[in-house]
């Protein structure tokens, strides 16, 4: 039976290693969603298996003396008790279907950690097929994204081409996150591979991989790559004690760093559309915008210095101290600093930080023990080394994601593998395995309720809400009941989303022009969403976009059914409160006051929209009508004058009028001309603004314009005929 199970096992790990193939276009979020289910069933049903065998022989079971399997134990227990005690623990411990983190997936890697040991101490050939597959998965992503960037064939629609390339993970960026490793462990098992057949296969899953990586255009990972090379070209040549190799060896790390500095010095001289350009092309927005976001991780942290905020609640931290320069680079609600060890340090805090970098520490000196034992040369060991480097490099300038996370965790189960076996392990005596039968027995219907429970009904309810979304404007009654049913779907683990998207769908609702919904169903759909949506935000507390949902379903039952609207006021206070300087929820303060003619109030709203983002011209032409309202005019013509200085442009004559009144009291023609040809565009069949601006034209001495325009006027509207030929006469 144990060698059963043992297959059994082998395969369910073998599984899992397809989990960046999946994309289930029903699910929300489905490069995201689809792949992480898919891996935590494999793990789970993984477990009973790895019990039986770990029971069934003790020298299988994970040695926890091993200080490398204790670090990664605990950052993961770490993990678990700021996820207790952080700020919002539905989130920690489940994570959300955009991302799929939180502690529950973070105990799979760990499994997945465990896991690959036990295969190995099984069978060391196992574990060599387990990476043999690993590197031809990689292999075929790469070939697909490639495929696809050249305007090939692809096994699913890739949103971010024609520029880059994402295979099947929707975005470049944990596309080639996901490569790095099965990259560098390819050169590992190439160097290591003795048949030449087999050196083949490596070196051409190398160049695949390296494809990938080109085609995807992501910066993050090529410096990342280039660290890790750099760093290993220098281990191998301090180990070596070849003078000769010591001497070309520092030739080439000054031939490497000249080259990387050749091509940035020559980076302004590359075509603009290259991948070259946009790689080397390192001061832009997202560079901006990164920098500003670390900045911000880091204030936010001194809140919670030592066990942080708690997995996956960085969005807190971000929304009470953001920063409003971000509005001119990127002007997003980030859940993430996009530098995971900042990550890290802000969500799990020192204690957190502290684990992860000594499993990373862990991980560099099990390959040094492995060196120092003659189980790796100097070369393998920088390899090795070099893919641990380059994967925390490029995580300096992305988060972690689902296949990149279950990558490295590969990568780290391998590393403790042979740090057991190069280490003085205890001889143990086999023992009776009439123990492990009966925890099968057990554990497999508890996996199996498990995998229900944290699994399948979510997919149930992520597919729901998806379906209510798209039937939204289709057939509103039939999206109503998706929604409703995902509400209802027991162990929903996200249900701020399921509030979210019904909160969107009724607010549709309610400005949807059909005649077979019934204004009762439209109250009924309303009313139940904002008291779902109302229920899951006060038990959250602190996430300011729940609470601005919250506020827009409130506004709008109260402007469709003629309640008060103060009564979104509550929410919109602790909306702000978290979240103090984002112009989108002062946008709805600003229209709550201008419902209720609050000018006063509204004009200090404006001032603060301005100062925290005044790149938008749209913002200052705000800011001009709040003025004009509070009857300051003269700052009002100041703040239109700087918006349309902006290239604000007009929507509707009514929005300007009392602006063109303005500059034509002043006879400033020069600027009532472009303000009045405006005008025309939007509202071409008022046959007075024609006239005004033949006068304006005559006034500026552009005469002809005037005459021009004059004889259009008395050609459309005869009635203006005669006066048109009198101010035709007029003109010099």
């Amino acid at each position: 039976m144990k060698k059963t199970i043992l297959n059994i096992f082998f395969s369910l790990l073998l599984l899992s290693l397809l989990t960046p193939f999946w994309v289930f276009s029903q699910l929300q979020f489905p490069f995201i969603t689809s792949k992480a289910f898919f891996f935590r069933i494999c793990v789970e049903l993984a477990l009973p298996f790895y019990l039986y065998l770990a029971i069934a022989d003790k020298q299988l079971r994970p040695n926890l003396k091993n200080p490398f399997n204790l670090a990664v134990l605990v950052f993961l227990f770490f993990s678990i008790i700021s996820a207790v005690f952080g700020l919002n623990v539905s989130r920690s411990l489940w994570g959300n279907f955009e991302r799929m983190g939180g502690v529950y997936y973070l105990a799979h890697l760990v499994a997945v950690f465990f896991y690959l040991q036990l295969l190995g101490k099984a069978n060391s050939l196992y574990l060599k097929i387990f990476l043999q597959s690993f590197i031809v998965v990689a292999s075929v992503l790469s070939l697909n994204g490639l495929s696809s960037w050249l305007g090939g064939p692809a096994f699913v629609m890739d949103p971010s081409l024609p520029e880059r390339s994402s295979s099947t993970f929707g975005n470049p960026i944990f596309f080639a996150s996901y490569l790095i490793i099965p990259l560098f462990l390819a050169v590992y098992l190439a160097m290591q591979e003795k048949q030449r057949i087999a050196r083949v296969f490596y070196w051409i899953a190398v160049a695949l991989q390296l494809g990938g990586l080109y085609s995807s255009v992501t910066r993050g990972a090529t410096v990342g790559i280039a660290a890790g090379l750099l760093a290993g070209l220098v281990i191998y040549v301090f180990l070596s004690e070849n003078r000769k190799l010591k001497k070309y060896g520092i030739v080439l790390i000054g031939l490497f760093l000249a080259l990387i500095i050749g091509i940035f010095l020559i980076r302004n001289k590359l075509s603009s559309d290259s991948a070259l350009y946009r790689l080397t092309k390192l001061k832009d927005s997202n560079t901006e915008a990164r920098l500003i976001q670390w900045g911000v991780a880091l204030k936010g942290y001194k809140d919670h210095p030592i066990i942080g905020v708690g997995p996956e609640n960085y969005n807190i931290i971000f929304a009470k101290y953001f920063d409003p320069k971000l509005y001119q680079y990127d002007p997003s609600w980030f859940d993430k600093p996009h530098n995971y060890l900042l990550e890290i340090l802000t969500t799990g805090g020192a204690v957190g930080f502290v684990a992860y970098l000594s499993s990373f520490g862990l991980a560099i000196y099990a390959c040094w023990k492995a060196y120092k034992r003659e189980l790796l040369s100097a070369m393998e060991f920088s390899i090795l080394v070099a893919g641990l480097i380059a994967y925390q490099a490029q995580n300096m300038f992305v988060f972690d994601t689902v296949s990149a996370s279950v990558a490295y965790f590969v990568f780290l189960g391998f590393l403790a593998y042979m740090w057991g076996e190069v280490s003085d392990l205890e001889q143990v005596a086999k023992v009776e395995n009439r123990y492990a039968a009966p925890a099968f027995y057990i554990c497999l219907p508890l996996v199996l309720v498990l995998i229900y429970i944290s699994n399948i009904a979510s997919i149930q309810a992520a597919k729901r809400v998806n379906m209510g979304y798209s039937y939204t404007e289709y057939d509103p009654k039939t999206a109503a009941g998706y929604f409703e049913s995902a509400l209802a779907t027991p162990f929903n683990l996200d249900k701020q989303e399921t509030a979210n998207r019904y909160s969107d769908f009724a607010s549709k609702l309610l400005f949807l022009q059909n005649p077979e919904i019934s204004e009762d169903f439209i109250k009924e759909q309303a009313d139940k969403a904002t008291a779902n949506q109302k229920k899951i935000t006060e038990s959250v507390g602190n996430d300011p976009l729940l609470w601005m949902r919250l506020v827009i379903g409130e506004m709008n039952q109260a402007l469709v059914y003629k309640k008060n609207v103060n009564n979104a006021q509550g929410s919109m206070d602790k909306a702000l409160a978290s979240a103090p300087k984002r112009v989108e929820i002062l946008q709805l303060q600003l229209q709550l006051y201008g419902t209720n003619k609050q000018w006063t109030d509204s004009l200090h709203v404006a001032k603060k929209i301005v100062g925290y983002n005044p790149y938008k011209p749209e913002l200052k032409w705000q800011l001009a009508m709040s003025y004009f309202l509070n009857d300051q005019i003269e700052e009002a013509i100041k703040a239109g004058d700087e918006a349309v200085a902006q290239g604000f442009k007009f929507n509707k004559l009514q929005q300007f009028a009392w602006y063109i009144q303005y500059y034509e009291d002043q006879k400033n023609y020069a600027k009532v001309a472009p303000l009045l040809e405006q005008a025309i565009a939007l509202e071409p069949n008022e046959i007075g603004l024609y006239v005004d601006l033949a006068k304006v034209y005559a006034n500026l001495g552009n005469y002809e314009k005037a005459r021009l325009l004059a004889q259009q006027v008395a050609q459309a509207d005869p009635s203006q005929k005669a006066a048109m030929d009198v101010f035709i006469k007029s003109l010099k």
